[in-house]
């Protein structure tokens, strides 16, 4: 087992144990509504008093529409089916973590760290994800239809099938990457680096 893979599960197994139970819920609820999530994390955490660590956290189908959670680290979190709409997610996080079929739309990814991350079939229509970095991350069949991403990392990513109509790629580094049936119309390219590319 890779040191990557071993980190993974140690931080998805924190809150499977019992004595997390508690926590867990409190902080699942505070998200969902609308409560001070960061100060149960903060105690959670003790002594370390993070407010910021989500790492592995499973919230699969939860509804978060609207929720700030900038600078979170979700790492490895269980996110597939979750609804993220007109979240901010600027400086977050990301690396590893599963949003297969997420609802995005209009949010804010500003500067994300999303390496590693499956966000196969994913709904990004509208959102802001300038500066991120999705270096080796999973976006097949992925909508980002009118999506900001300037400037955007899509290193060595899998885009097959993915919807980039009327994007905005300006600066946009997409190399060595997966593309087969990428739809592109309407996007915007200028000082797009597009090498090396897999189909």
């Amino acid at each position: 087992m890779t040191d990557e893979n071993s980190h993974a599960t140690e931080v998805r197994d924190r809150w499977a144990r019992p004595e997390n139970a508690p926590a867990l819920d409190g902080i699942r609820a505070a998200l969902v509504g609308g409560g001070d999530w960061r100060a149960l994390v903060r105690e959670w955490t003790l002594p370390w008093e993070t407010e910021h660590d989500l790492a592995g956290i499973p919230l699969a189908g939860v509804a978060l529409g609207g929720v700030d959670l900038t600078g979170v680290i979700l790492s490895y979190a269980d996110l597939n089916g979750c609804d993220l709409s007109g979240c901010d997610l600027t400086d977050a996080f990301l690396t590893g973590t599963d949003l297969r079929d997420a609802t995005l739309v209009n949010a804010t990814l500003t500067r994300v760290n999303a390496g590693l991350c499956d966000l196969s079939g994913a709904d990004l229509s509208g959102a802001n994800a300038d500066d991120a970095v999705f270096s080796r991350a999973r976006l097949v069949g992925t909508r980002l239809a009118g999506a900001s991403l300037r400037r955007v990392k899509f290193v060595a990513a899998e885009l097959g099938d993915a919807d980039c109509t009327g994007a905005d790629l300006s600066g946009a580094v997409v190399v060595a990457a997966r593309t087969a049936g990428i739809i592109l119309d309407g996007a915007h390219l200028e000082g797009t680096r597009l090498g090396a590319l897999r189909r």
